[in-house]
């Protein structure tokens, strides 16, 4: 009974913080979306951070002129690469508007996905969109509430909500692989860890956790193999897709960095 009432106050402050977050999500969309402020984040980057993003998009259009697919679906590949590249490197040093280039990302990269059959994809994709907004009420929150609202600051995960999140991250890839197999998808037991894992790197992203970038260096390595298996079967997008892997899984291995050392470093020198 003494825990149903601690539990009670708890449930109200989730609904309250809840409905709070409904109703600045257009205030909180405004400020991502807002074009002075996303050169701004841009322009301000570390120069570490803006060779990091140049090298990937030389990458990525070397991939896609490579790759010689110059179909509607190539074109997608190109643009969801050049988006994610932009999206990610934003997310790194902890930036807002990060998510004005996710929710276009996620669209063209669930596009690609469906035309390639990979289930596990299309969902992870579809979960990504979801959460674009999802992270654009939180971040915009956290951040007001900083001393320095530029930048996230990065918080550490315990060991029991790590495991907490494993568990759910098996219990979820065996749901994907079960309907994944009843759909006839493609590379299903690499395709079946794509949404797991986007879930747990997903919120543990939106809710500031430096741990996300395990998740994420995991994802993108799976991922490596997955779109190198479809340049193999000469898949629609495949050339652009596999570049954009690789150059993710670089900018996860720096994001890591950044958010588990960079930060306090930063911080310190200012």
């Amino acid at each position: 009974m003494n825990q149903s009432k601690r539990a009670l106050p708890n449930l109200n402050m989730l609904v309250r913080q809840l409905k709070q977050d409904v109703t600045t999500l257009p205030t909180a969309m405004r400020a991502v979306f807002n074009w002075q402020r996303g050169v701004t984040e841009l322009r301000t980057l570390r120069p570490a951070t803006k060779l990091m993003m140049a090298t990937m998009l030389i990458v990525t259009i070397l991939g896609f002129i490579l790759g010689k697919d110059y179909s509607l679906h190539g074109w997608i590949g190109l643009l969801t690469g050049i988006t994610v590249i932009i999206n990610l490197i934003l997310v790194d040093q902890g930036r807002l508007t990060n998510y004005s280039w996710g929710i276009i990302a996620c669209a063209a990269w669930l596009t690609t996905a469906i035309t390639n059959r990979l289930i596990g994809d299309i969902a992870a994709q579809s979960f990504y969109l979801v959460m674009q907004f999802v992270g654009i009420t939180v971040w915009h929150r956290k951040m007001a509430a900083q001393a320095d609202s530029s930048e996230l600051t990065g918080r550490k995960l315990s060991k029991l909500a790590g495991l907490s999140w494993f568990i759910l991250a098996v219990l979820v890839y065996a749901i994907v692989l079960h309907f994944s197999k009843q759909l006839n998808g493609n590379q299903i037991y690499l395709d079946a860890t794509l949404l797991p894992l986007g879930i747990v790197g997903s919120v543990l992203m939106v809710n500031g956790y430096r741990s996300q970038w395990v998740a994420w260096i995991t994802l993108d390595v799976i991922n490596v193999i997955i779109w190198f298996n479809q340049l193999r079967g000469f898949s629609p997008a495949a050339a652009s897709m596999l570049a954009l892997q690789l150059v993710m899984l670089a900018n996860a291995i720096y994001g890591a960095y950044l958010w588990f050392f960079g930060q306090s470093a930063h911080r310190h020198d200012a």
